[in-house]
């Protein structure tokens, strides 16, 4: 293989001392190596075709598509979870020649074809073929500053186009009608986070790793009509001490219970429960998890979720000396036709080898009951839970807590979700924020650096609805067809003075904003008996009767202003303060994330000045031409180097090359 490269390298560049040749295949030999030796922070099998390889380099970001197809492969970015306006790379290897081009979907394209964009900002790292797969290794900014046809890679969820068709286009070009089929090509967009996401590993490198599944026992999943169904297990925790968590994930008993799970959590327990065993289960409520102390969660999933990987530094406390059972909690969306027994829960990953610190959670947000009233048919609506001052003064320690994940929820009207901190009247950067929530892909994030909470700090969580399509208000609960807003966050050190701290609307403040003066009792349901105007109506008919539309600013303006109930829990007592919202003195500002300078006319891992020449975008196979870059492209089973050439035939310094190398490597 060796004699080949070099004798299609001496072509290419035929008035190169010998010296410098061996240079240069010194350099591709180091290339190769340093691509061998890539190392990815996560894979996710996009269907049983696909699977998908990244890992992220300070401000890029490198994948690797490995294909079951020899024909073309694309993989990028939906903006709002269709293929309109999509940015995508198209790659595919000819005749051991790879072609590649950034592209985009015209927002109204009548075909989904692809059209190559005039900047090109993925730069391909390798590429090759075997018997049966197509592989390619891509690497782009997370934001390429191309705000026409690119999609930044942010901390929101993303949506993943992805596509692959086993013919090649013709001519090592994309014009129209060069892609055989794009829209049979394109699958089922998806959602992904890319950037917070917690590594997924299935078992780990370390000695004395011992795995525990909490897990239902054949519940009965209800059929419809029938309520949504909390069910809670108590497994009894016996002869595990100074033990760390180092992962939970979840564990289903089939792919059809699984699809009427909503979530599930487990809770530790500090009663001393001697009679009970450790197949006790039975329908659950507060009052059951009051009863037995258990406030503190231990694991939480969501629909989408793969688990979660403590920091190697940070393992949850498992301990029977101090925690007697675990409790885990399943919601149960009722089936419409068979009836379905599950055993789901969790599985967890724990350790004799107690790491540095031991974890803690913490649950914030709206306490989901029927004083949370979302207005319909609005595409924006706001509402908002508070963790006071009040409740972290008093519980937190003074050297505070260090945040380091979370798992945000609400149900399928969330659309966003913010949590932040005022400290001392300034509000400061945000926890965490998603803009763009999707209730079927709720995964928990790990930060890249944790945020500190304080004593004193006033914790908020904004959720925004969209209720266009509701006719009907919606209340707050666990049921799919009510809302939630809840956010659990996961820390270190651990404290047991404060694990939930959440908020509720203050029922005569909620009276004011629907203009109710006085409720009389008459039967199950409270009557309005004044304002007159309203007088006889229950309040569930006063909701569905509220003109939303015209009243909606100020019952908004009421219920956001005034005083609400903070509900505060230790580990083992739960209590309640009164809350008024935070005094924001010094609102945050976001700093400027505008883009510096971009080079539109440079698409290579080697930088060079721009010229003035314009960019054919249906000229050669990446839309650049020769005189503006190098390509080192692999593939298999030879390497090809294509050098720029130009009327002097000079040859890029091998110096350069291995500069080059050395960036790659040590991203």
């Amino acid at each position: 293989m060796l004699h080949r490269l070099l004798y299609k390298m001496a072509r290419q560049a035929y008035n190169v001392p010998r010296k410098k040749l061996i240079e240069i295949v010194i350099v591709l030999f180091l290339i190769t190596k340093c691509h061998a030796q890539q190392a990815w922070d996560h894979v996710v099998d996009l269907d049983q075709n696909y699977q998908l390889l990244w890992t992220v380099k300070d401000t890029d970001i490198i994948f690797e598509a490995r294909v079951r197809t020899h024909g073309y492969v694309g993989f990028g970015f939906s903006r709002d979870g269709t293929i309109y306006g999509a940015d995508v790379f198209i790659g595919w290897i000819d005749d051991a020649h790879t072609f590649y081009h950034d592209c985009h979907i015209k927002t109204h394209s009548a075909t989904g074809e692809p059209v190559p964009d005039q900047s090109q900002d993925y730069v391909l790292l390798k590429s090759s073929e075997n018997a049966t797969h197509t592989i390619l290794r891509f690497r782009r900014k997370l934001d390429t500053c191309d705000e026409k046809f690119d999609v930044p890679i942010t901390n929101d969820t993303m949506n993943i186009i992805y596509l692959y068709h086993p013919e090649k286009p013709k001519r090592g070009q994309i014009k129209k009608g060069s892609l055989s089929d794009p829209v049979m090509a394109m699958q089922p967009v998806k959602s992904l986070l890319l950037l917070q996401r917690s590594q997924q590993s299935r078992s780990s490198k370390e000695a004395g790793i011992s795995t525990l599944e909490v897990r239902n026992k054949n519940v009965r999943i209800p059929l419809t009509p029938s309520k949504m169904l909390k069910w809670c297990r108590i497994h009894r925790l016996r002869n595990i001490t100074e033990n760390h968590i180092i992962r939970y994930e979840p564990v289903f008993s089939s792919p059809e219970s699984q699809k009427f799970i909503t979530s599930m959590k487990l809770y530790e327990c500090r009663t001393s429960a001697i009679n009970l065993q450790s197949d006790d289960d039975e329908e659950c409520n507060e009052g059951i998890k009051g009863a037995r102390k258990c406030f503190t969660v231990v694991a939480t999933w969501s629909r989408g979720s793969e688990g979660f990987t403590f920091p190697k530094d940070v393992g949850y406390l498992l301990d029977s000396n101090s925690i007697d059972s675990l409790l885990l909690e399943v919601h149960y969306q009722p089936i419409y036709k068979k009836q379905l027994d599950d055993s789901s829960g969790f599985r967890i990953y724990h350790t004799r080898n107690r790491r540095k610190y031991d974890a803690g959670s913490l649950q914030i947000g709206i306490e989901p009951n029927f004083l949370h009233i979302i207005a319909p048919g609005f595409k924006r609506v706001i509402s908002v839970g508070h963790c006071t001052s009040n409740c972290t003064q008093k519980a937190l320690p003074a050297e505070g807590i260090n945040i380091f994940g979370v798992n945000m929820q609400t149900h399928s009207l969330g659309r966003k979700m913010k949590i932040s901190l005022v400290r001392n009247g300034e509000e400061l950067a945000p926890i965490a924020q998603e803009s763009n929530l999707n209730a079927d892909y709720l995964e928990n994030r790990i930060f890249n650096r944790v945020s500190k909470l304080f004593p004193g700090d006033h914790v908020t969580v904004e959720c925004t609805y969209n209720t266009y399509e509701r006719e009907q208000f919606t209340l707050g609960g666990d049921s799919v067809d009510e809302e939630i807003c809840s956010a659990t966050l996961m820390y270190y050190p651990r404290q047991d003075q404060l694990v939930s701290c959440n908020s509720q609307t203050n029922v005569a403040h909620l009276l004011k904003a629907l203009g109710i003066e006085k409720l009389s009792k008459s039967g199950d349901q409270p009557m309005i008996k004044s304002p007159e105007k309203y007088a006889g109506r229950t309040l569930e008919r006063h909701l569905q009767l509220y003109d939303w539309r015209n009243e909606y600013d100020t019952f908004d303006r009421i219920i956001k202003t005034s005083q609400f109930d903070g509900i505060c829990n230790s580990a083992v007592v739960s209590s309640r303060v009164s809350g008024t919202p935070a005094n924001i003195i010094k609102p945050y500002t976001a700093l400027d994330s505008s883009c510096p300078y971009h080079d539109l006319k440079t698409n290579s891992i080697y930088k060079h000045q721009p010229n003035t020449q314009s960019n054919d975008i249906d000229g050669d196979e990446n839309s650049i031409s020769d005189n503006e870059k190098i390509k080192v492209t692999r593939h298999s089973p030879t390497y090809s180097l294509e050098l720029s050439s130009s009327s002097s035939r000079n040859v890029l310094s091998p110096l350069i090359f291995l500069l080059v190398v050395l960036r790659i490597c040590l991203q």
